[in-house]
């Protein structure tokens, strides 16, 4: 039809950028009665309008319902984000239809079809007018069905949206398996998020959502191997990612030892620098044309000055290209020119920084020294200076464990940055060449957390632990949970993540993983289960082991006997060997007695 030449000419150009502006404008030519014959058109633009009308047919007319289903499982990614679109549109209309989009789910739940129904479900949870039990029954079928490693990072601002606007909702994502629904330890779901991984924590946990919501410190004081490192990487998962900016560094021409800093949106500093570096490239491409030039001149005048016998040309000419060459020295050193990308962080991911155990220069960044100094060999100043952990972690968590390993020093600078948010880098290897190199100062507004145990904190410097309780949390860790149905769920959970995560060991059976909750009774009180799960996961492991040793499909009980007497610490067989020689003795005499 004429009418459609709008649609040809796009399909033509096929520039989605362009596309996703016009798009708008087209729906004023079509009607919505034009949706069925604009879906079947070849042309991606034609579709994708399509679904801006079947949404508010859907609930009248079963025949936009089918075609919008096909469009949610179509092959080009904005037809079917169109088409989440059109199905929350439909839901917030007639909340009554979950029942069939559930049933849709169950018989033709094909990735892209889940993809769509998922960003349909993100939608209705941006907004108020759906019922909070459609959106309880959609977001229960999704994770019972399982996300699938393709759209983990969808569900993860699904479950985020769910904490922020409709906490009431979030029991319902919980994953504890029934006693009835599993056999091994594959059939029990894992949850995509690490905050949900935490077992037996319910307070740090909440603390920790807290805190990364309101972007607050956190010191985890307990026992080693109860889940604080755990929690502290979830905290960067639910950190809102709209503060993250790339770091660069550049050079100073009025004073080369202070490097300048700026900050450029996430993403954008490698763009940054490599538009610096064409551009350096660009004129040293036209030094070096230059110089070939007056090169070629001075070797045109001198054959010509040998034929005629004139030689003043040549030393003109030749002059020439020495103050050329001279003039443009200083382009060859394409570097000088170009600024270093110092901090690189992910658009729509907050950083998450391990820093424990560094030294001061690595945790509050260094200068490298720099073995030519002169003779036109030196590197530019702004390419010898180094981030530490702290601005690595500008935007995210900076996480230390056993902060009293850290000198006092070293914890007095962590309170001058957690202060003010921005730290200079400066040298600070004595002897180096970049001692006195100092930057501006380099942002770095990070959360805190710190994380040791109860002797730790004695040895914490008492600004830098007065500055955590005044702006963040103190949380004690448990290292006992009461021994009840769920907690035990919770530890056979445990045991599936642990099997995920290696990747080398097979799954276990439900008896294997009784055995595994009967030594989490043995190292704890009577009535109660250990939450020392670095240890209970070495078990798991070294069952795991012995399993894939025999050849065997899955982990059975007889492996988790096996791998208890393997997997004993050092001051069990100190005890096992000492009784063994408090009985020899006993046995000799018997032995002599009874001869």
């Amino acid at each position: 039809m004429l009418r459609d030449w709008p649609l040809w000419l796009l399909g033509v150009v096929d520039h989605p950028a362009l596309t996703l502006h016009l798009l708008p404008v087209l729906e004023r030519w079509y009607h919505p009665a034009d949706a069925y014959r604009l879906a079947q058109r070849r042309e991606w633009q034609a579709r994708w309008l399509a679904t801006r009308y079947l949404g508010d047919l859907a609930p009248e007319a079963p025949a936009a319902r089918r075609w919008l289903w096909a469009l949610a499982a179509d092959d080009n990614r904005f037809v079917r984000e169109g088409a989440a679109q059109a199905l929350a549109a439909w839901l917030a209309k007639d909340p009554q239809a979950v029942d069939e989009v559930l049933q849709r789910l169950k018989t033709e739940a094909t990735p892209r079809v889940q993809r769509t129904v998922l960003l349909a479900t993100l939608a209705l949870l941006r907004g108020t007018e759906v019922p909070a039990a459609t959106l309880s029954r959609l977001l229960t079928e999704l994770r019972r069905r399982g996300v699938g490693r393709r759209y983990r990072d969808l569900w993860r601002r699904v479950l985020t949206t769910v904490e922020r606007r409709f906490p009431h909702l979030a029991p319902t994502l919980a994953s504890s398996p029934d006693a009835q629904e599993w056999q091994t330890t594959a059939d029990i779901p894992i949850p995509e998020r690490l905050i949900d991984q935490v077992i037996g924590q319910p307070h740090a946990v909440a603390v920790a959502k807290i805190a990364a919501r309101q972007r607050r410190f956190l010191l985890l004081v307990g026992e080693p191997g109860t889940g604080k490192s755990l929690i502290a990487e979830a905290m960067a998962e639910l950190l809102v990612p709209d503060r993250l900016e790339d770091i660069l560094i550049y050079p100073n021409p009025e004073q080369p030892i202070s490097p300048r800093v700026r900050t450029v949106p996430a993403g954008r500093g490698p763009e940054i620098v490599a538009a610096a570096r064409a551009q350096a490239l660009a004129r040293e491409r036209a030094r070096r044309g230059l110089l070939g030039l007056a090169l070629a001149a001075t070797l045109v005048t001198a054959f010509v000055g040998w034929i005629t016998g004139t030689w003043w040309p040549v030393g003109v000419s030749a002059g020439l290209t020495l103050l050329l060459y001279r003039g443009t020295h200083s382009w060859k050193h394409i570097e000088a020119h170009v600024p270093r990308l110092l901090v690189r962080n992910h658009p729509h991911r907050a950083p998450f920084v391990d820093a424990t155990g560094f030294q001061a220069g690595a945790l509050l960044g260094d200068v490298r020294h720099d073995p030519f100094q002169s003779g036109g060999k030196e590197t530019p100043p702004h390419h010898l200076v180094e981030a530490g952990a702290i601005h690595q972690a500008h935007g995210g968590v900076l996480f230390i464990d056993e902060v009293s390993t850290l000198s006092p020093e070293s914890q007095q600078h962590l309170l001058t940055a957690i202060q003010a948010r921005r730290l200079p880098i400066s040298g600070r290897s004595p002897g180096s060449s970049g001692t006195m190199v100092r930057t501006d100062p380099v942002p770095c507004d990070v959360v805190l957390v710190l994380a040791g145990n109860e002797a730790d904190v004695a040895r914490m410097h008492p600004g830098l632990r007065s500055r955590v309780r005044g702006y963040g949390y103190e949380v004690l860790m448990a290292t006992e949970m009461p021994d009840t149905p769920e907690n035990r769920a919770a530890l056979a959970r445990f045991v599936a993540q642990e099997v995920a995560k290696d990747g080398r060991i097979p799954h276990f059976t439900r008896a294997a993983v009784e055995a595994i909750i009967e030594e989490a009774r043995r190292r704890a009180s009577p009535g109660h289960l250990t939450l020392r799960l670095r240890e209970l996961g070495g078990l798991v492991r070294a069952a795991g082991d012995v399993a894939v040793s025999e050849g065997a499909s899955l982990v059975e009980p007889k492996h988790v006997h096996i791998a208890r007497q393997l997997a004993m610490s050092l001051e069990e067989q100190k005890r096992c060997r000492e009784a063994e020689h408090d009985s020899a003795p006993n046995r000799t005499s018997r032995a002599e007695h009874a001869s």
